[in-house]
């Protein structure tokens, strides 16, 4: 299995066993894992996931999830991308050529800046907005 990008939406499934895709999720990366397949994210993916994660889970739990992806990254079994300032302005002018789709995140165009970037179309996330920008990215749930 190839290497897959990680949007918030699908470290959210990993870590809220109440989420709906838990289940589905939760095996998808196992597998990616076992395969040798290794999980993409980046720093703003995190900080959007901490945010959703403290409105639904005890901060423990929250805790302990995000310093696990921390400690993977250290162990080099997810690759944490950085938004600096030349991706960070990539993102800029995306979200002007999108200006018309204004339901598309900041957080999302720095994701595709970076996808783009290291040439990976595959997205953990149910986010419609990774096709509806027509850059050849697919979702998996």
């Amino acid at each position: 299995m190839k290497n897959v990008f990680f949007d918030s939406w699908g470290w959210v499934a990993i870590a809220n066993k109440n989420d709906n895709y838990h289940e589905r999720v939760y095996s998808f990366y196992k597998d990616l894992l076992l395969s040798r397949g290794l999980p993409i994210t980046t720093d703003y993916i995190l900080a959007e996931t901490i945010t959703f994660l403290r409105a639904k889970i005890d901060f423990k739990l929250v805790d302990t999830f995000i310093e696990t992806i921390l400690n993977a990254v250290k162990n080099e079994r997810i690759i944490l991308e950085r938004i600096d300032e030349k991706r960070w302005a990539k993102a800029w002018e995306l979200s002007k050529k999108y200006n018309d789709k204004t339901s598309i995140s900041f957080f999302d165009f720095t994701s595709f800046v970076v996808m783009k970037e290291i040439r990976i179309s595959e997205a953990l996330t149910n986010d419609k907005h990774f096709e509806e920008v027509g850059m050849g990215f697919r979702k998996l749930f």
